[in-house]
Parts: structure tokens; C-alpha cells; sequence
């Protein structure tokens, strides 16, 4: 069962496609340094650095499957969702890479903003065209956490098949199910040593106060303090300096944010006993595995993990599409 990977990064998608029984055939994406990180960590697979634009994709004509997430800048909310006027919008690529390939089913992943009412008419067009090639499509957006992932990450799948229609994989973490939520205290427990994280948490000069401390804003930058008992917020792309999450262990902000809210004063300076992430605790908040390999300056190594599809995640979903398209295949055989 063989699979290429589009837009693939640094190689969640493929990770998550590996550890679910296929054999991922070819990866392309466009940065160098994620390039690099996907041939060491997946030397088997061929590695295609360019836009998807500039190859000949009929050569693939006999994949199992296509899949990949094109980038999502276009649709994110913490961008200008600026959709189809936006040049970065692949999803017309993906459309017709999977006409041009015809492959036995397709996997499309990106923001849950895709899904929303902003973009709901483009959404269907893109599922119309889809449907028009002879698949069977089915979508719907997923939170990471409930598939053992250390993280709240929402996103959209969109899933085709040829044969039959296909069933998304039921969550298996949470409240009420048979495991619960992965913390961020599970999740870095452990983790390897790393280098630390050089910026510094610094109060705010003048504080934007919200009910939640993980809303408006107690520190310079945009990272949020992170409740160990919980999975952490998303993991953005833009970590690494200030946007990175903080780790406080003796809830130095969330006393702060409760004496702010009695009326107490701002703060100044250094936050004591705060840091931010290190590199290998986003992987490990993403679900990667400690022996996987990030390459390229220490920025684009943060940047490549919080692009990442959370493996574990995509291994759910790829999965269930591995059995579903087997069984038809030993059907037809």
C-alpha cells in the first residue's frame, strides 16, 4: 500500500502514515530545511524538493493514496485569511494532483478555519470538484487530544475514497472515554535534555487582563502559560522566541493574574521561576518521538514542529483509510 506525501514538511503526516502500515512512496515540499529533516529521518522515501506546481504527477499514476496538507496561512485566523486570493493557496494543486495521479483514495488536512462559515463556500467547491473526479468524500475537523496527542489542536480533514464511504476513526482520549486526555506534564516529563529556550517571560508593562490567565495578555509576546494538568494549547508554528508556550511550575502567573483581577498592581521585569518550551518538548507536545530529528537553525526547527500534522493523529486517520482501502482490494483480488 504505497502513499505520497504533498506539502510534507518535516514529516508528521509521514510519520503518521509509516507507523499506520503504508509505505510512503515520495515527499515533496519546498524548504530546504525541512526537506532535510524529512530524508534523515525517512532516508527511504524519495524526497522531492520543489513546488508541487513542477512535477510530473501522472509518473505516480498507480499510489494507493495522496496525501497532504496544504499550507494553511490562507485560512488560519491568526493570519489575514486572505482564502483563494491568498498565493499560497495549494488547495486547487491538491484537487488537481489528485485528478492527474487518480489514486485509490486522498487525505487533505489543514486548519479548522476551513471549515468556517467564512470559507464554507469555497470548502464545497473544493469538495464538488473532488466528488466530480469519482470519489466519495467525507470531512470533518478533528481535535488532536482526543487521540492521545499532549495538545488541543484542531484540524480538517477532508478524506476521498473510490469504494465506499469512509468512516473517521472514533476518539479515544477524553472525559467519558476509555483514556483519559494526555497532559503536558505526561507529555515532558522525561524529555531529553535540550538546550534552553533563550527568551525570556517578561511582565507585560501594561497588561491586558482577561477571566482566563491563558487569555489577554500577562507577558511579552504571545506564548501562554500552560496548565500541567492538561493537554497544552496548539503549538504554533511561529515558537521559538516569545510566541513560544511557558512552562510555571509554581503558578507564579496565575497568582499574578488573581491578585491583577482584586486590583492589585503590574508587575515588572523578569517573571520568576518561568521558562518557555524547549524544542524537544513541543515534539513531544506534537507526538514526535524523541529519536526523530529535527535539522536546520534552532528557529526553523520550532517552525518545522508546529507546522507538523501531530503523527499520532494522522496514524488514526491513516489507518482506518489503510483498512478500508485494503478491504476493497481484497474484494476486488
Amino acid at each position: 500500500m504505497k502513499a505520497i506525501d504533498l506539502f510534507a514538511g518535516a514529516g508528521g503526516l509521514s510519520l503518521g502514515l509509516k507507523n499506520a502500515g503504508w509505505d510512503v512512496d515520495a515527499a515533496v515540499e519546498v524548504d530546504k530545511y525541512a526537506v532535510a529533516t524529512h530524508h534523515q529521518n525517512f532516508p527511504s522515501t524519495k524526497g522531492i524538493r520543489c513546488d508541487v506546481r513542477d512535477v510530473d504527477w501522472p509518473q505516480f499514476r498507480g499510489i494507493d493514496l495522496v496525501a497532504g496538507g496544504p499550507p494553511c496561512q490562507p485560512f488560519s485566523v491568526s493570519g489575514k485569511q486572505l482564502g483563494q486570493e491568498d498565493l499560497r493557496d495549494m488547495v486547487p494543486e491538491f484537487v488537481r494532483i489528485v485528478s492527474e495521479v487518480q489514486p485509490n483514495a486522498f487525505i487533505m488536512e489543514n486548519v479548522k478555519g476551513l471549515a468556517s462559515i467564512k470559507f464554507k463556500d469555497y470548502l464545497d467547491k473544493a469538495i464538488e470538484d473532488l466528488k466530480a473526479l469519482g470519489y466519495n468524500v467525507n470531512h470533518t475537523v478533528l481535535n488532536s487530544a482526543d487521540y492521545g496527542v499532549p495538545q488541543f489542536r484542531e484540524r480538517l480533514f477532508i478524506v476521498g475514497l473510490r469504494y465506499g464511504v469512509f468512516k473517521f476513526p472514533k476518539p479515544t482520549h477524553g472525559p467519558g472515554r476509555k483514556n483519559a486526555w494526555v497532559t503536558v506534564a505526561d507529555a515532558i516529563n522525561d524529555a531529553p535534555f535540550d538546550t534552553p529556550n533563550a527568551a525570556k517571560v517578561v511582565y507585560c508593562k501594561n497588561p491586558i487582563l482577561r477571566k482566563s490567565p491563558n487569555a489577554g495578555m500577562l507577558v511579552n509576546g504571545k506564548g501562554r502559560p500552560l496548565n500541567l494538568n492538561l493537554p497544552s494549547l496548539t503549538i504554533p508554528a511561529s515558537a521559538g522566541g516569545n510566541r513560544t508556550h511557558i512552562i510555571d511550575k509554581d503558578e507564579v502567573l496565575l497568582k499574578y493574574h488573581a491578585s491583577l483581577l482584586d486590583g492589585g498592581k503590574a508587575n515588572s521585569g523578569i517573571v520568576p521561576g518561568c521558562r518557555r518550551l524547549t524544542l524537544r518538548e513541543c515534539a513531544r507536545i506534537q507526538g514526535f518521538p524523541d529519536s526523530f530529528d529535527f535539522i536546520g537553525p534552532k528557529s526553523k526547527q520550532y517552525s518545522q514542529v508546529g507546522n507538523a500534522v501531530p503523527p499520532l493523529l494522522a496514524e488514526a486517520v491513516c489507518r482506518s483509510v489503510r483498512k478500508q482501502v485494503e478491504k476493497r482490494v481484497l474484494q476486488v483480488a
